[in-house]
């Protein structure tokens, strides 16, 4: 039986079941779940409550750090959390009383060492055992580990649901959390085949692939590989695509609302937007929050709401004006059972009306959606424009001047900071220039923040701060950067002709077509930017599908620095060596360009963007192919720039 690619990445489910169970069923006794409120979510897509009973599984409570759950003499807990120092250090301290307890009961030693477990998930690190041991709990608490691998979200969308990893990795510098990565990467090998390529971009996809190498050759499969190409890369290597604002309906409703395990909380008093900002500035909520109501939620899934997938790629504009239109057609709809007669009005009742009804809800969810969007982002026009003339250069510091202005009157304490940073990707910023924004920085939030500027340097989002200089070197700084000194960014970008205003102006022009329709048309992956920037995925996905042999690729990306591709059986190399090596090769047989498959398979490392899987999509549509975009989780910039405050 032929069984599509969306079935076989769909049937992660069933293998993160067998895992779950596999654990379950060796613990004995009558069982009580604990679980993480974080793990809710991303679990519900592994299995329900009641399969979660079948299981033994008699009750199942929420993790609280402030209290302990009650436990019977009999009753076995299982604790679920993430693999987290603070989570875990929090639980070990809540069990020393109950375990003690235990010990000290009439309780007989064997049944006491099945009393307590804890699940880690993805991974269970040696030095947790090593504080077990410390906390005294060695032989009370057994420790498993678990690993739900890729979440099937939407067509085309994978998630880890690994929301620390891009904090481990490019924050605090600690790789530990890959080996986890290469385990669900080689599960996706086993169920959908080995490529035929596969193009690294970063250290840290590089460490990931050679992870992945040592878990040694997966069995040979019967059928064909499903995938002719995978893509993995870092996400330090195209920051743009986070810090940029997109301009589509799903990527706004991120930029808003809170998503967990791809679904989104619909709160009216309590968003992204609103928790950020200083609450002098927020004024008069319209929202006055309902303590009984609970918040809807919308899941960005197409297959369950079909209004979403008809709009989630397509400008945010355009959506919402969707939605007005569909509520006025829905309205049109039952206004029609006033005209039916009494027998008519029997059968709409039992067959339409159920369907109107769950139509008319998801759409209210979405007009709901879209109009606090609006009201959230009141200047997106204005954000637009200033992040084109960051991208561009354009009057550095008029740019500086504006960032400090809306430091000011819209005191967003997450999205301020995501200019700044977006800002020295493109441009550069100098130690003073970042002193005095930190200065006003720290004025306005508390100067606690100040260290939030050294976890954004380690990312390389920012430079470091620098003491303050004397006077006369200070006049040196301020002198303007000469036009021919580029940043990684603006020359990576202009190799491979991300910044489409530029690029693409000789083309428009000759064509009569401007810049906005041709953002409209969608004929363009910059069209999730407005036609500003092509996310980096979706342009190597492009030169990938479009090359027709090694020489092609090879002079598109012969000047970009960081960039390997490994052939099965074969050792890791660069495109412009393994070009080489294919012309001194016996025939073209060798060249595994043009792409057999059409389809690609990418893996960002840190976090991928719904603007990054919009373009992806588009790309798939121009040239007849079908991009799956994975990651650890999916953000915005704002989540970005909110991972350096955990410290």
């Amino acid at each position: 039986m032929d069984v599509t690619l969306d079935k076989k990445l769909q049937g992660f489910q069933l293998v993160a079941q067998e895992k779950l169970q596999a654990i379950l069923c060796s613990i004995p006794g009558k069982k009580e779940l604990i679980l993480e409120p974080e793990l809710i979510k991303p679990l519900e897509h592994v299995c329900t409550a009641s399969w979660l009973k079948l299981k033994g599984i008699q009750r199942i409570y929420k993790l609280d750090a402030k209290q302990r759950v009650p436990r019977d003499a009999d009753q076995v807990h299982i604790y679920m959390i993430r693999s987290t120092l603070d989570t875990y250090q929090t639980l070990l301290r809540q069990l020393q009383p109950l375990a003690m307890s235990s010990m000290s009961s009439s309780e007989s030693p064997d049944l006491a060492l099945r009393m307590f477990h804890i699940i880690c998930v993805p991974s269970c690190y040696a030095y947790f055992h090593a504080l077990l041991e410390q906390a005294g709990l060695w032989g009370l608490v057994q420790l498993h580990h678990y690993n739900w691998d890729f979440i099937y979200l939407d067509h085309g969308v994978l998630s880890l649901e690994l929301p620390n990893l891009y904090e481990c990795l490019y924050l605090q510098g600690n790789s530990s959390a890959l080996p986890a990565v290469a385990q669900s990467l080689r599960l996706l090998q086993m169920i959908c085949g080995q490529p035929a390529l596969t193009l690294t971009f970063g250290s840290h996809s590089a460490q990931l692939l050679h992870e992945l190498q040592a878990l040694g050759p997966v069995p040979q499969a019967l059928n064909p590989p499903d995938f002719g190409a995978w893509l993995i890369i870092d996400r330090d290597k195209d920051y743009a695509s986070t810090l940029l604002t997109p301009a589509i309906y799903a990527g706004l409703l991120l930029e808003v609302f809170q998503l967990r395990a791809g679904e989104i909380s619909i709160d009216n008093a309590n968003n992204k937007i609103s928790s950020q900002k200083v609450q002098l500035l927020q004024g008069k909520s319209e929202y006055p929050p309902k303590s009984s109501s609970k918040p809807s939620s919308i899941r960005l899934n197409s297959a369950c709401d079909e209004f979403y997938g008809e709009n989630r790629y397509k400008h945010f504009a355009q959506a919402s004006s969707s939605v007005r239109a569909q509520v006025k057609t829905l309205s049109l709809e039952v206004q029609k059972l006033n005209d039916l007669k009494l027998e008519e009005m029997h059968d709409y009742v039992a067959r339409k009306l159920p369907k109107l009804t769950e139509l008319k809800a998801k759409v209210l969810r979405h007009l709901n959606a879209s109009e606090i969007v609006i009201k959230m982002l009141g200047n997106f026009r204005h954000l637009q424009t200033l992040e084109e003339d960051i991208l561009n250069n354009v009057s550095r510091k008029r740019l500086l001047s504006e960032i400090d202005m809306l430091l000011t009157t819209d005191g967003q304490r997450y999205n301020t900071l995501r200019l700044l940073c977006l800002l020295h990707l493109c441009v550069g910023v100098a130690p003073d220039e970042l002193q005095h924004f930190a200065r006003n920085y720290c004025n306005m939030f508390g100067h606690r923040e100040l260290c939030v500027f050294q976890q954004l340097s380690q990312a390389g989002l920012l430079p470091a701060l620098q003491p303050e200089r004397k006077s006369s070197t200070k006049l040196l700084s301020n002198l303007p950067l000469p036009k021919f000194q580029q940043t990684e960014f603006q020359a990576n970008a202009n190799r491979l002709k991300l910044l489409a205003s530029s690029a693409d102006a000789e083309q428009a022009a000759a064509a009569g077509v401007d810049a906005a329709a041709r953002a409209a048309s969608k004929t363009c992956p910059s069209f999730v930017f407005n036609g500003t920037y092509v996310p980096l995925i979706a342009q190597l996905c492009s030169i990938l599908l479009n090359a027709s042999n090694a020489d092609q690729l090879a002079t598109k990306l012969a000047m970009i620095e960081g960039l390997q591709m490994c052939i099965p059986g074969g050792q890791t190399t660069t495109p412009k060596a393994y070009a080489a090596h294919i012309k001194t090769a016996t025939g073209e047989a060798n060249d595994v360009f043009p792409l057999r498959l059409r389809n690609l398979f990418v893996f960002v490392v840190g976090g991928a963007s719904y603007a990054e899987i919009a373009a992806c999509d588009l790309v798939a549509k121009l040239t007849n192919a079908q991009i799956t975009v994975a990651s650890d989780q999916l953000l915005a910039g704002s989540d970005l720039i909110a991972a350096a405050f955990n410290h």
